[in-house]
């Protein structure tokens, strides 16, 4: 079983090919979207990129262990889906 975890910074879905944009030439990111998964919503935890991406890798709401910023983002006692996944045999 292959895991890709593509999270693009300030990449919106209008301006990528596989989403419809009409000038757009992605073709990486349009053959990855019809080989696997597409998602057409997105529901975030939070607004702001770090706080959002480390409710992800927890499986925690941001605000659980205070407030998440760049300079407060994953500690070594909190859980960890990479960490998980590690334990279990997979590697990046």
């Amino acid at each position: 079983m292959n895991f890709i975890f593509f999270m693009p910074d300030e990449l919106r879905a209008e301006s990528v090919g596989c989403y419809g944009h009409p000038l757009a030439q992605t073709p990486n990111m349009d053959a990855l979207a019809a080989e696997g998964v597409r998602f057409d919503q997105c529901h975030v935890q939070h607004s702001v990129c770090t706080p959002s991406r480390c409710s992800m890798m927890t499986g925690w709401y941001p605000h659980v262990r205070g407030h998440r910023t760049l300079w407060h983002m994953l500690r070594p006692d909190e859980p960890n889906l990479l960490r998980y996944l590690k334990g279990k045999g997979i590697y990046a």
